[in-house]
């Protein structure tokens, strides 16, 4: 899928931070819940299956992922919601300061795509090229 455009029908892009992608500061596969992603995905669990990706590989990673609130048993505290991935080839690659697209496309399948940043490594896919747009 990260060769060709994603139509989202709703998504947002996060930053990664250093907690996020990098298994040596926290091993817990996890986004943080950020404002937009509850816009997304809203107050209630949400388990389903999500393809994973990083732009430009072909290449597409099927993992589970939930939408959880980590403090639903404790009533006396505010919610905390996080967004748990299943490890993958494509959260292993990521980096902080990298970028993800999260999203549902039209056919309400969760899409989450990598785009690398500052590596140096871009290159224009076979469908840029087909397109001319590379």
């Amino acid at each position: 899928m990260a060769i060709k455009p994603i139509i989202f029908s709703k998504s947002c892009i996060k930053t990664l931070t250093a907690v996020e992608a990098d298994i040596r500061r926290s091993n817990q596969h996890e986004f943080q819940g950020v404002a937009p992603l509850k816009d997304i995905f809203g107050f209630n669990r949400v388990t389903k299956k999500a393809s994973f990706s990083i732009r430009g590989d072909s290449r597409t990673y099927i993992v589970d992922l939930t939408w959880y609130d980590a403090r639903e048993g404790n009533p006396n505290r505010s919610a905390e919601y996080r967004l748990y991935f299943q490890s993958s080839p494509v959260m292993e690659a990521a980096k902080e300061g990298d970028v993800i697209a999260i999203g549902y496309d039209n056919n309400n399948n969760i899409h989450c795509e990598l785009i690398q940043s500052n590596r140096g490594t871009h290159k224009p896919t076979q469908w840029q090229i087909s397109q001319g747009i590379a």
